[in-house]
């Protein structure tokens, strides 16, 4: 791929061996390339004032099926896409949305004296062109230049890459349309041919809506319709050169269930997962739903007729499986199954059990395989579950509906039939299947909120605005003055946070009218408005934050150390902390010693508490009385960016040196859990599990203890916490041994997986501060 994910490291060579085949080669040659970035652009040019469905529908003609790839030698689907320097999609990498071009690409080959000046002048008219019309551009250029002061904006504006990781920031906006689910039910009931008459229905039944909404849709559904006839023929090509019987046989397959596709709705599990895929990698879209419950009539029935067995089922599911993991996007693909509200509840548990199966054998960091447990669901489930993760799976990562639908009807001003569709999406965020949109498109680091309330609105260099007072910790006269300020800054930054969140919305509905993604969300066509527009039940964001008991520890720090027993002054904690404790050992030992949370302890778990709800009130209050965001909500989850979030977040109260890891989502500081596992699950569930948009639990259990005492210790311990709210569990089943050794000897740990917070991953690819902070964190 030509774009490459930001966790992306994995290459040809390093993982020979593996029955996944990457995307390793690109299918258009440079010349190829650059043809169809000139005939992309030209379209664009002449649809730029077109309605916005019409123009994406045509400039999505003009990308298809010249992104996508052929058909590797063990697959059974079709269903592989490059990704161009140049091109558009909702979400066409985390951080561009939109129209997109890759400029960092363009100027190496523009720099690059081999290729013959002609085609470097041709990129540069291209680079000229699109440096004024993506969409990150149009965003930036729009940004209030008081919100530029407090938040870092991620993407490519005009060539440069605004860095995120290398300017100490409070706030950050992501600009996407991220954490979408599809109505895959809807999708296979009517097929390709049957969403096409659809349209037209409801077109006619609302004349009052603009007529070009529908007709981008069905332009969007002609384009799909012509990939699968482009794949047809690529599978009888190969048919035509294989001599191998069963690769034949598969080939064959392929090639009928894509011709048929095109005119029929599928009929067979196989097919069923053709059009899943096809669509899904078109769409855009990053999760795949309640695949249990949507797939298991073809399942069963499949069954029924003797059309496939259960090893037949897990060598299809494999396939797919290998398909997600070439997109190398490790932050989403979630598979949930189980759960209260399936339509096929038995049928299901059936498919569910064949899908764990696929990812014990499989053992990738994708799919993010999730199960929703539920009191009276088939023990069955949950033995295999714990089997997986005992295994060092990582999968599934286990949710307890009881505890989370009274919290998701809460946040979301919901009904409790609605808030049976809650779906987990990328890090751990929750959202609505196919009715509400609730993007996390901003970031709060929550360690440098601190340090601006302690530092007159400064990082710890005095170089970077973080907040907008202009005290500093030696000006507050009690804790409580301190603790106002603070609070009045989370507030602050979550208003400028939400206001470029909608303003995001509409500089990309200004683009685009989401085709493919108004089709399967509940209320659009009826509406005949977008999913972003008004056409949805609801649509919002959320902000994800990060370090929150970094910097709760480090307010009870200040509480005790400055204010309550004055062992360190005021003066000479920020002495301390802007040295980096470098000459204040004793300073840091006494900060270091002061109680942290993770122990049980009331009056500590209390500060974390009280920090937890005060920023999930404070980003509620947004829901629904301003820029248009109907729910808004904090997410504490985390997917590496604790560490990367740390690297420019100076030393803080609890004793962490400047550059460390913050804390991971609510977990407390790697080693300062110091009780055993019973008192820190008692720290967790002090926090309020009904007010928030996602908070992700990591629990990392050595081998021994969790494969040697499943049944006397695991099963009663986890039980105790689901028993008393506990809302999710991603559980880590690992030798502290094998990552240090794997820190040695990388080479023969590839196959390690671990979890990162929100995502898994291979140990060995992660960067080593990463490895370092995972390595700290308590084994029980």
């Amino acid at each position: 791929m030509y774009w490459k994910e930001h966790y992306t490291t994995r290459t040809k060579n390093s993982y020979s061996g593996y029955s996944t085949i990457y995307n390793d080669e690109p299918r258009f040659n440079f010349s190829e390339l650059l043809d169809h970035m000139e005939t992309f652009t030209e379209v664009y040019k002449k649809c730029k004032d077109d309605h916005p469905a019409i123009r994406e529908a045509k400039c999505f003609d003009a990308q298809y099926p010249q992104m996508m790839l052929g058909i590797m030698q063990n697959d059974l689907f079709c269903g592989r896409a490059d990704i161009f320097p140049l091109g558009m999609n909702a979400q066409y990498i985390n951080s561009e949305w939109g129209f997109a071009m890759n400029f960092k690409w363009v100027d190496e080959k523009i720099a690059d004296k081999s290729i013959p000046e002609n085609n470097r002048g041709r990129l540069e008219t291209l680079r000229k062109f699109w440096s004024n019309h993506t969409s990150t551009k149009r965003f930036l250029a729009e940004m209030e230049p008081t919100d530029k002061v407090y938040i870092v904006t991620g993407g490519v504006s005009d060539g440069t890459v605004l860095d995120l990781e290398g300017q100490p920031h409070a706030a950050s906006a992501l600009q996407r349309v991220a954490g979408i689910f599809l109505d895959y039910e809807k999708l296979l009931d009517y097929g390709l041919s049957g969403l096409y008459k659809l349209t037209e229905e409801k077109q006619k039944e609302h004349p009052e809506n603009d007529s070009n909404f529908y007709e981008g849709i069905r332009i969007s559904l002609k384009t799909i319709m012509r990939t699968m006839e482009w794949y047809a023929d690529e599978a009888a090509k190969l048919y035509c050169k294989e001599t191998e019987e069963q690769r034949k046989t598969d080939l064959k397959e392929i090639e009928r269930i894509c011709r048929k596709l095109i005119t029929e709705k599928p009929g067979s599990f196989r097919e069923a997962i053709q059009l899943v895929i096809i669509y899904t990698l078109m769409d855009g879209a990053r999760e795949w739903g309640r695949m249990d419950d949507y797939l298991a009539p073809y399942y069963a029935e499949d069954l029924k007729k003797g059309i496939l067995d259960e090893e037949e089922a897990i060598r299809l599911l494999t396939s797919f499986w290998q398909l997600m993991i070439v997109k190398e996007q490790v932050t989403d693909d979630r598979v949930i199954i189980g759960g209260l509200g399936r339509k096929h509840p038995k049928e299901a548990d059936e498919l569910a059990m064949v899908i764990m199966e696929v990812s014990r054998r499989v053992k990738d960091i994708v799919p993010q395989l999730t199960l929703r447990m539920y009191d009276g669901m088939n023990p069955k489930l949950y033995e295999k579950a714990m089997e997986c993760i005992g295994e060092g799976t990582t999968y599934p990562m286990l949710y307890k509906d009881e505890n989370i639908i009274p919290g998701v009807m809460n946040v979301f001003g919901i009904s409790y039939e609605e808030a049976l569709g809650w779906m987990p999406l990328g890090c751990g965020e929750f959202t609505i299947d196919h009715r509400i949109i609730v993007s996390p498109n901003s970031i709060l680091n929550m360690a440098n909120v601190l340090w601006g309330t302690i530092n007159g609105g400064y990082d710890s260099t005095g170089k970077y605005r973080l907040t907008p007072n202009e005290t500093y910790l030696t000006d507050y006269k009690t804790f409580d003055e301190l603790w106002n300020t603070f609070c009045k800054n989370v507030a602050f930054l979550t208003d400028v946070s939400a206001r470029n969140h909608s303003r995001g919305y509409v500089i990309i509905a200004g683009d685009m009218s989401l085709n493919l993604h108004n089709l399967l969300y509940d209320g659009c066509l009826d509406a005949g408005k977008g999913v972003i527009s008004g056409g949805t039940p609801k649509c919002g964001g959320s902000d994800e934050i990060y370090g929150i008991v970094t910097c709760s520890d480090s307010l009870y720090a200040i509480k005790k150390c400055v204010f309550k027993d004055k062992t360190i002054s005021a003066e000479k904690m920020m002495d301390a902390l802007k040295s980096d404790f470098a000459g204040y050992e004793e300073e840091r030992a006494v900060m270091l010693n002061v109680d942290k949370y993770g122990n049980d302890l009331d009056e500590v778990d209390d500060m974390m508490k009280d920090v937890h709800e005060m920023v999930c009130f404070t980003m509620l209050d947004i829901s629904g009385k301003y820029y248009g965001l109907d729910c808004f909500g904090m997410v504490n989850i985390n997917n590496r960016d604790n560490t990367t979030q740390g690297r420019n977040t100076g030393a803080t109260p609890d004793g962490r040196r400047a550059g460390e890891s913050l804390t991971n989502a609510n977990n407390p500081t790697a080693g300062m859990d110091k009780k055993g596992v019973t008192a820190f699950l008692n720290s967790l569930l002090k926090a309020r599990g009904d007010i928030h948009f996602g908070v992700v639990q990591n629990i990392k259990f050595s081998k021994e203890t969790f494969n040697d005492k499943r049944q006397s210790v695991i099963f009663p311990l986890m039980d105790s916490y689901f028993g008393r709210g506990g809302t999710q569990a991603m559980i880590s089943v690992i030798g502290k041994e094998d990552l240090e050794n794997a820190r040695k000897e990388p080479q023969k740990y590839s196959n390690l997986i671990v979890r990162v917070g929100g995502f898994s991953a291979r140990y060995i690819e992660l960067a080593d501060d990463v490895q370092q902070d995972i390595l700290n964190r308590t084994l029980n």
